[in-house]
Order: C-alpha cells, then sequence, then structure tokens
C-alpha cells in the first residue's frame, strides 16, 4: 500500500489558516491520499485541526518587524521540521512564511508553492524596506514550483518587476467562501441603517477614511450607525492605537466592536458592509458579505474591485478618498431598500459564479494530481 502524500500548509496564524484555508484542507485530509499539517503560531484553539485529522505544529513567527536575528531563527526552525517531516510539497501564505518558509524549503530539498496573499504594507510602502522586500521575493521565490495570486494585478506586478517568471504564475480566485455557512438570513428589525467596516483596524484598511466619512454622513443622517469590528493593536505598523479608537468612540462617531471568530451575526445586521482598502489580495470579508446578499461599498483597488461590481452590486470608491467615499455612502442612503436588496443578489450570484469554496478546492485537487499521479 502506496503512503499517504504529506502535505504542509504554512501561515502566520492559526486563525487565519482556519478561517481561510480549512474547507481546502478538510477536504484534503478526509481522502486516503494526503495527511495534511498546518504550521503557524497557535493564536486560537486548534480543536476543529484536530477533529478533522489535521495535525498542527506551532511555530514562532514575528509578524511585525524585520529582525535579522528572529528571521533567521524562523528560517532553520522551519528547515529543521522540513527534513525531521519530509513532505511531499509545502504550501507557504502571507508574507514571511512566504520569503523565510521558501528559503527553508530549499535548504531541506522539499517542494513548495507560495500563495501572495496580499501584498502587505512592507511591500507596497515606499523606500528602502520596498526595494528589500523585492530582493528578498525575487531570491524566495526563485525554488518555488508555483506562485499562485489572488488578483491579475498582483500577479502582473511580480512579472513586471522580475520578482518571479511568468510560467510559474497562476491565478486563483481568492481562497473560496463556504456558501452553506455564509447565507443571506433575516436580521434584527432596526429601524437605523448602519455601515459595518470588518477587518484589521488599520490605517491603510482606510480606517481613517471611514471615520471622516462617518463624522460628514452622520450630520445629515444622525440616525446612521458606523461601527468597526476587527482587530486593534495588530502587528503590523499601520496599525491603529486604541487610544486613537477610544478618541472616535468617545466623540460619537463611531461604535468600536471589538473582535470575534464569527462575523456572521454581524454581517447578518449590517445595512451595508464598507471596506475603504489601500490594496488587497482578494478581500475576504467582502466576499463573506457578498455571499450573505449584503450591498458594499469598497475602493477601486487591486483585491476589491473584482467583487463589487460598480452599481450592480455596490459602489466603488477611490481609494484614500474621504470625500468620494462619503458620496458613495450618501448614495447607497438614497437609494430604495428594494434595490438595495437588488445589490445583494447580484453579490450573492457573483460569489457562487467565481468564488464558490468547491472551485478553490477542485484547483488544489487538480494541482496535486498533476504532481503525483
Amino acid at each position: 500500500m502506496n503512503r499517504k502524500k504529506k502535505l504542509a500548509f504554512v501561515g502566520n496564524s492559526s486563525t487565519t489558516m482556519h478561517n481561510f484555508r480549512m474547507g481546502v484542507m478538510k477536504e484534503l485530509a478526509k481522502s486516503d491520499e494526503y495527511e495534511v499539517v498546518v504550521l503557524a503560531p497557535q493564536d486560537n484553539d486548534i480543536k476543529d485541526f484536530r477533529d478533522n485529522n489535521i495535525r498542527f505544529i506551532p511555530i514562532d513567527i514575528e509578524c511585525k518587524g524585520m529582525n535579522p536575528f528572529s528571521d533567521i531563527k524562523l528560517v532553520n526552525q522551519l528547515k529543521k521540521i522540513y527534513k525531521k517531516e519530509h513532505f511531499d510539497l509545502v504550501f507557504h501564505y502571507t508574507i514571511k512564511p512566504v520569503i523565510y518558509g521558501s528559503w527553508a524549503a530549499r535548504l531541506a530539498g522539499v517542494p513548495q508553492i507560495s500563495v501572495i496573499t496580499g501584498l502587505g504594507y512592507a511591500f507596497i510602502s515606499k523606500g528602502w524596506i520596498n526595494k528589500l522586500v523585492i530582493r528578498m521575493y525575487r531570491s524566495s521565490l526563485k525554488s518555488a514550483k508555483e506562485v499562485w495570486f489572488l488578483n491579475q494585478e498582483d500577479k502582473i506586478m511580480f512579472i513586471e518587476k522580475e520578482i518571479v517568471s511568468a510560467h510559474k504564475t497562476r491565478i486563483l480566485n481568492g481562497e473560496g467562501v463556504n456558501l452553506k455557512k455564509y447565507a443571506p438570513r433575516p436580521a434584527h428589525k432596526s429601524k437605523n441603517f448602519s455601515f459595518l467596516f470588518v477587518g484589521r483596524v488599520l490605517w491603510d484598511k482606510g480606517v481613517g477614511e471611514f471615520v471622516e466619512a462617518a463624522r460628514v454622513v452622520r450630520k445629515q443622517y444622525p440616525h446612521v450607525c458606523f461601527r468597526l469590528l476587527g482587530p486593534l493593536g495588530a502587528n503590523n505598523p499601520a496599525s491603529i492605537s486604541q487610544e486613537q479608537m477610544e478618541k472616535w468612540v468617545h466623540a460619537g462617531v463611531v461604535k468600536y466592536l471589538g473582535e470575534t471568530h464569527d462575523v456572521v451575526p454581524y454581517i447578518t445586521d449590517a445595512s451595508c458592509i464598507v471596506l475603504p482598502s489601500y490594496r488587497e489580495g482578494i478581500s475576504r470579508v467582502l466576499l463573506e458579505a457578498a455571499a450573505m446578499e449584503k450591498p458594499i461599498i469598497t475602493s477601486n483597488v487591486p483585491g476589491c474591485r473584482e467583487i463589487v461590481i460598480d452599481g450592480v452590486n455596490g459602489f466603488l470608491c477611490e481609494p484614500q478618498n474621504a470625500s468620494s467615499l462619503i458620496a458613495c455612502m450618501m448614495h447607497m442612503l438614497s437609494i430604495s431598500q428594494e434595490e438595495r436588496d437588488i445589490f445583494g443578489k447580484n453579490g450573492r450570484e457573483h460569489v457562487l459564479k467565481y468564488y464558490d469554496e468547491d472551485i478553490t478546492i477542485q484547483v488544489y485537487k487538480d494541482k496535486l494530481n498533476n504532481l503525483f499521479c
């Protein structure tokens, strides 16, 4: 009897590995062909991994900053695990696992595929950090069998900057949405319209523009609610402090809901989902919101405009432009509930056609069949 092929899925958070990739890993783990192992820092309960026959190996990643000593330690840590486990294939996600994990895989002689889930602060910032990150990507991705991107523009950028060869690239249409979990459901009755931001509370997610829009819109529509849901104090240079959030809340501009492991009740009770991000790989929350038939306002940037068709399932605003965001919010408030319901239905149809989790699972299965069969 042939042994199972051993697959590693490596990321910077056990929570995001669970929330974004559980469907794929669960489907592969239940087959007789694959053993599935997750490597990530443990920042949440891993019971669901165990219950679905997925082994978990905790690793240490210093997500914030670029300390060369901790990064060298990460490479050595992963190399040691890779050599011990003899993985048949490793999938790397997010910037540090992609860069340092790829180097570790090369040193351990393990084949790997890198998934560029988004460019992140270090890549989209200007100056020496940007140049350094580009060089590191270029070096690390030389050994990748393939490099997958979640949107066409990130792929084109990597090719144009000669970070990766075009023949090694492919587009993965997001990481899949479970359309049974993220389905429309009746909201609690409320007379007040509510705009909801969901995501890490970062400046480059457009939180500043969201707050500024709230100040202006509430002057004309004082009963409209503006809510933020997501973690504060993230390991990111663009993070917004607890002190700053308390000032906004104390001024009555927004309500901060904290963070949660289940966004479904919050999206259910929102009237419109807003994400004025500066750039995404492909926005998970927008896919979930569209699947739940919510109208959306988001930025006209890669990773967002693929999900929202302007005037069909929501509105696109200009990035880093509070005035444009305000105009979209005013437009959303001016149309009828029937029109907003049509937006919602159009959004779910779009997700069903292009971003169903089953489509993503099949991409992984096809790739593994090509490699091992």
